[in-house]
């Protein structure tokens, strides 16, 4: 069965989805089957792999469909990685499933019936704590949460951890917390120190930190992963460490 990450943080604009775009490249890259599941309504980590403005089959889908085809997710440029699109209609999730019994467990339910075709499911999540991301929870085995240095990041943690440990008591008792990783980091200034510390008093805090760079952005214009737009440079080898960082950890814990 897959290894399940969720990237999740419920405040936006912290780089969420290019951790979530890269961790499923590298992962892919390193010979491990990945599904890329994007639950953002924004799409953008189906734009990168995806030329489709409409693709036909999406994760619309499953929670529309509890009898779900299977093969919802397509192929993509990359050997090993596959994508699950996110579409318009994702932003009806939330009052399609209100008061459904089963509503926080229909990507839960898709996944134990496709996930065996796969080592790794990386699942971008909207910036939010709603019906979406707590299926993403309840779905996964690990959380990961990307944070900016800044004194909301520290509130976006407390409430994140209050929605995990909610899941981890009702829904999904095996959901652990991987890690958070700093991200659009400035390793010059004082604030970006001192954040460091306060949230490793509060959980586990990759030794990886990601720099803030244009070229990421560039390459998001050019619709690629900083793999394959500029693999040299110094943020594509911080992914590159971050990726092992996160292998090391939970492949170690599986053994």
């Amino acid at each position: 069965m897959a290894r399940t990450l969720a990237i999740v943080n419920q405040k936006g604009g912290v780089g969420k989805t290019t951790t979530a775009v890269h961790l499923a490249a590298g992962l892919a890259g390193n010979n491990r089957r990945t599904l890329l599941i994007d639950l953002d309504v924004q799409g953008n980590a189906s734009s990168i792999f995806c030329d489709e403005a409409r693709p036909e089959r999406s994760a619309f889908e499953l929670f529309r469909n509890r009898e779900a085809d299977l093969n919802l997710y397509l192929s993509t440029r990359m050997s090993n990685l596959f994508l699950l699109p996110a579409v318009l209609q994702l932003a009806e999730v939330e009052t399609m499933l209100t008061g459904a019994v089963d509503g926080f467990f229909r990507l839960d339910e898709w996944l134990g019936r496709a996930g065996s075709s796969f080592d790794y499911v990386i699942i971008d999540c909207p910036p939010n704590l709603g019906v979406l991301p707590v299926n993403a929870l309840v779905a996964s085995d690990y959380l990961v949460m990307p944070l900016q240095a800044s004194r909301f990041s520290l509130d976006g943690i407390k409430g994140m951890l209050g929605t995990c440990e909610i899941v981890n008591k009702r829904y999904n008792a095996e959901l652990a917390v991987a890690g958070a990783v700093m991200t659009q980091f400035n390793a010059r200034t004082a604030i970006a120190q001192a954040m460091v510390e306060h949230i490793e008093a509060l959980l586990p805090l990759y030794a990886t930190r990601i720099s803030r760079s244009v070229a990421v952005e560039e390459a998001v214009v050019m619709k690629q992963t900083i793999f394959e737009y500029e693999p040299g440079s110094k943020v594509a080898l911080e992914y590159q460490s971050l990726l092992g960082e996160i292998i090391d950890g939970i492949e170690k814990r599986s053994v």
